[in-house]
C-alpha cells in the first residue's frame, strides 16, 4: 500500500509592508520583549522574513533585537511615546487653564498634573522569572496609624495575589538607616525575588539597593525615597508638593489673604514633609497679607501637634488665624488643644490635614473649617502590583502617582479649591479614631480587627500587630 505524503497547506502570500505593519501592531500590545518565533507563528510570517523585517526596524532604532530570539520596542518608539505624552500634558494644562475654578485648580492654573517620569517606562525584562515570588517589604518605621495602614495595604495586596506570591517578609527600620540597610541585605541573601522599599537616607540606602539589582532583585520605591539617588524600577507615591500647595491655597483664600498662620509640618527628615512644606510656602508667598507666625515640626505625632499648638496659643493667642498641617496625624492634636482651650466654637482657627478619621470627627463635631488632601496608603497595594509586573518582565511606569481626593467641611469651599467629598460624607463614625482612610482595602476596613493570610504569616495576623505586641504597645 502506497503511503501518500500529506502536503502542508501553502502559506498565503503576504506583502512585506503588510507583515511589517502587523509586526508593529503586535509589538504595541505586548509588555517587555516577546519571543520572535511566537510572533512569526501568530502572524503566519516565515521566520526568515520575520527576522529580516525585525533587523530592518532595529537598524532604525524602532525595534530592539539585542536579546537573542526576542524582540522589544526600541529607543525611537520610546521617544515617540514621550512626545505623545508631552502633547497630552500640554492638553491637560490647556484644559486646566480654561477651567480654573475646578476642584484643586487655582487661578494660577495649578493642579494635579502628570509628573514627567509618569510618562517614562522601565523595561523590566531582565528581572523576569517564574512565579511564585518571594517579596520583601522594608517599612521606614511603625510609629503612626498611617504607617500601620501602609503595612496593611501591602499585606492585603500580597494576599490578593496569592497565585503569584509565595511569601511576604516585612521589616520595620524604626527610622534607622543602618537597620534598613541590614534588613535589605538580609532579605536579598535569603533569596527574596523583589523588594518594596519605603526608603530612609536615600544616598546611603542607594548603594545596597544597587547591589541587589545587580543580583537580579528589583526594587519598587513606595511613599518616600530619593528617586534620583536610589536605583529603582518604579516609584509609587502621591504628589506631596501639590498636597501642601492645595491645602495652603484653601487656607489663604478662606482667610481672604490676611492673617497669621501657624505651620505644623510632619517629620523634618522625611522628603514628603519637606516637599509639602515647600509647596505651602510657595502659595503663602503669593499673599502679602499672610504672615507665617511659626513653623514647628511634629514628626506626624498627635502629641507633638498638641504640644506645639498649646505653646503657639500661649505665645500668639488670637493672632493665629489659621493652622496649616500637612497631615491629620498632628492636626488631630492641634484641634484637641484648641478645643481644650475652652474658646467659643468660632474661635477655633481653620485647619488643614487629612488621612486620620479622628481629625475629620473633631472638625465635623466642633464645626471647625477644614480642608484635607488624603495621602492614600493604597500606594502600598499598588506598589505590590507594580512589583509583580516587574517580576513578570513587563514594562512599568517609572513613576506612579496614586489618585487622591480633596475633602472639605461642608460650606467651606473657596473660589479655587472645591471638594471631591464633603467631610461629613468622608468621616467614618462607626470606625476607630485611628482609622486611616483611602487604604484600598474596603469600606469595612478596621485597623483593630484587620486579619490577613499569606504564606509566611504564621498566625494570620498583620506584621504591624505582631511588631506592636513585641514592642509592648
Amino acid at each position: 500500500m502506497a503511503i501518500t505524503k500529506k502536503r502542508r497547506p501553502r502559506r498565503r502570500y503576504k506583502r512585506g509592508i503588510d507583515s511589517a505593519i502587523a509586526l508593529l501592531k503586535t509589538m504595541g500590545t505586548v509588555s517587555g520583549t516577546c519571543c520572535a518565533a511566537e510572533i512569526a507563528a501568530n502572524l503566519d510570517i516565515p521566520h526568515a522574513s520575520m527576522h529580516r523585517i525585525a533587523r530592518t526596524f532595529a537598524a532604525s532604532d524602532i525595534l530592539d533585537t539585542s536579546q537573542r530570539g526576542r524582540i522589544g520596542l526600541g529607543p525611537l518608539c520610546d521617544a515617540l511615546a514621550q512626545r505623545f505624552e508631552a502633547g497630552a500634558r500640554r492638553e491637560d494644562e490647556q484644559q486646566l487653564a480654561r477651567h480654573s475654578s475646578s476642584s484643586v485648580i487655582g487661578q494660577d492654573g495649578f493642579g494635579l498634573l502628570r509628573h514627567d517620569q509618569a510618562c517614562m517606562l522601565t523595561d523590566a525584562g531582565r528581572f523576569r522569572r517564574t512565579p511564585k515570588f518571594r517579596i520583601g517589604f522594608l517599612n521606614a518605621a511603625l510609629d503612626s496609624p498611617w504607617r500601620t495602614a501602609l503595612v496593611h495595604a501591602v499585606e492585603f495586596g500580597s494576599a490578593k495575589r496569592c497565585e503569584l506570591v509565595s511569601s511576604l517578609a516585612v521589616r520595620h527600620a524604626a527610622h534607622d538607616v543602618n537597620r534598613q540597610i541590614a534588613d535589605i541585605e538580609s532579605l536579598v541573601d535569603g533569596g527574596v525575588d523583589g523588594l518594596v522599599v519605603s526608603a530612609l537616607g536615600g544616598e546611603r540606602v542607594g548603594p545596597v539597593i544597587a547591589r541587589a539589582a545587580e543580583r537580579g532583585v528589583p526594587t519598587v520605591l513606595v511613599d518616600r525615597g530619593l528617586p534620583e539617588a536610589i536605583p529603582h524600577t518604579s516609584f509609587v507615591t502621591c504628589d506631596d508638593w501639590m498636597i501642601g500647595r492645595t491645602m495652603a491655597r484653601w487656607l489663604a483664600e478662606y482667610l481672604s489673604g490676611e492673617g497669621g498662620v501657624l505651620l505644623l509640618p510632619g517629620d523634618e527628615k522625611a522628603e514628603p514633609a519637606q516637599r509639602r512644606l515647600s509647596g505651602a510656602r510657595s502659595v503663602f508667598a503669593e499673599f502679602s497679607g499672610i504672615e507665617i507666625l511659626d513653623v514647628q515640626w511634629t514628626a506626624w505625632q498627635r502629641d507633638a501637634g498638641r504640644a506645639a499648638m498649646i505653646e503657639a496659643l500661649r505665645r500668639h493667642g488670637d493672632a493665629i488665624r489659621g493652622v496649616w498641617c500637612d497631615s491629620g496625624l498632628q492636626a488631630a492634636g492641634s484641634l484637641m488643644a484648641c478645643i481644650d482651650a475652652g474658646g467659643p466654637l468660632c474661635r477655633i482657627p481653620p485647619h488643614t490635614g487629612g488621612d486620620l478619621n479622628l481629625t475629620y470627627k473633631l472638625a465635623v463635631r466642633h464645626r471647625v473649617p477644614l480642608a484635607a488632601v488624603d495621602y492614600p496608603p493604597v500606594m502600598g497595594l499598588r506598589a505590590i502590583e507594580v512589583l509583580l509586573d516587574v517580576l513578570r518582565g513587563r514594562w512599568v511606569p517609572r513613576r506612579v502617582d496614586v489618585a487622591t481626593e480633596v475633602v472639605i467641611t461642608r460650606g467651606h469651599a473657596t473660589a479655587s479649591v472645591r471638594p471631591d467629598l464633603w467631610a461629613d460624607e468622608h468621616v467614618r463614625w462607626d470606625l476607630p479614631d485611628e482609622l486611616i482612610l483611602a487604604t484600598g482595602i474596603g469600606q469595612f476596613y478596621n485597623p483593630r480587627a484587620f486579619r490577613v493570610h499569606y504564606r509566611g504569616n504564621r498566625y494570620n495576623r498583620s506584621a504591624a500587630l505582631m511588631q506592636e505586641l513585641r514592642d509592648g504597645v
